[in-house]
């Protein structure tokens, strides 16, 4: 009896210290994390002509986790509509705030990034996750969804069309950055009606949006083509931006100037188009050591080394900028150089040196 008393003493002991120390991880349940619907809540068609605007300000209550702590941190998480987050893109910093600001340029630069098509409405459903605790265990809650209709934008092109051609092959046009309409490109250009074909969704064609000239010399959707009346090379430029809108098609020749060309520096020494590379080019004597750019023979328009300093509408790629550094050559004697110099790729310009 008395080894029956103390089995079930000791059973006692061991119940009650077991309930003293199991207490590292206390159970909690969760109460609400309900996520606002956003004011404005759309539809949002982003775009590149206002600037960096507000789209909209999510929202959210307070997680409850049911006892007393510390305050969690947040998370927007947004997806697809209707796929359950299988993918989820984090959607803004993580913080103990309760609530996310949208700007245009985040929004859309996170849409484009993953793989969402530039002009075409998507629905996004969105929630808030809760996390409480840094420990490999921590405590996480989700909100309700909120879904939002939004469309994203790609930078302002276009594609300068002869009638009757298709405008995934014609010369493209593209603006110098994501909040700027100012687009331009160069190409040899056949006499004939043109128009500027919109892109949607990333893809030209002739079933797509064109402007073309309102009878007054600007630009208008739908708008009588454009005529250019002599085969050329041709700067291509337009703004829809502005107002009115604006375009236009100058003729562009290129030459070389500057302390490193033979004299007098203070020409051009013309360079030549060639229709199969489809470059500027020309084979000159430079001078090592001293300095030259590119200049346009008609006008004042220079192309000089890429500039980090200049952005806008002298941004013309990662290789040149307009009114940019002087190009130098090695060394310092004089040497027998082709330079081709291509345009094709709007606002991305590159040109090559080529000791003979």
């Amino acid at each position: 009896m008395k080894n029956i008393l103390k089995i079930t003493t000791f059973a006692f002991l061991l119940i009650s210290f077991a309930s003293c120390t199991d207490v590292i991880d206390p159970m909690v349940a969760p109460i609400g994390l309900a996520l606002k619907v956003p004011a404005p809540n759309g539809p949002f068609v982003l775009s590149p002509l206002d600037g960096d605007n507000l789209v909209t300000t999510l929202t959210w209550d307070a997680a409850d986790s049911g006892v007393a702590t510390a305050s969690p941190k947040y998370t927007v998480e947004i997806a697809k509509a209707g796929t359950n987050f299988a993918k989820s893109i984090v959607a803004s910093t993580t913080s103990t705030d309760l609530k996310a600001v949208w700007q245009e340029s985040f929004i859309n630069a996170l849409l484009l990034d993953n793989g969402f098509i530039p002009d075409t409405a998507v629905d996004l459903d969105i929630r808030v996750k809760s996390v409480l605790g840094e420990s490999a265990n921590p405590f996480v809650q989700y909100s309700n969804t909120v879904t939002l209709k939004v469309t994203p934008f790609a930078q302002v092109t276009f594609a300068f069309t002869k009638n009757t051609d298709n405008p995934a092959n014609a010369p493209k046009m593209i603006s110098s950055g994501l909040y700027t309409s100012d687009s331009e490109g160069y190409a040899w250009l056949e006499a004939g009606a043109y128009k500027f074909y919109t892109s949607v969704g990333g893809v030209y064609q002739s079933t797509n949006p064109y402007y073309g000239d309102n009878g007054s010399g600007a630009l208008v959707l739908n708008g009588a083509a454009i005529n250019v009346a002599t085969a050329g090379f041709y700067m291509l430029k337009a703004n829809i931006g502005t107002t009115p809108k604006t375009y236009s098609i100058t003729s562009s020749e290129w030459g070389v100037y500057g302390l490193a060309t033979p004299f007098p520096t203070a020409l051009n020494k013309k360079m030549t188009y060639n229709a199969t590379t489809k470059k500027w080019e020309l084979t000159i004597t430079l001078s090592g050591g001293k300095p030259f750019r590119f200049r346009n023979t008609a006008t004042t328009l220079i192309l000089g080394g890429y500039d980090e300093t200049v952005v806008g509408a002298n941004y013309a790629g990662k290789t040149m900028t307009y009114n940019g550094k002087d190009i130098y050559l090695a060394g310092t004697t004089p040497a027998s150089y082709k330079i081709a110099l291509d345009l094709n790729t709007p606002r991305a310009y590159t040109y090559t040196i080529t000791k003979q």
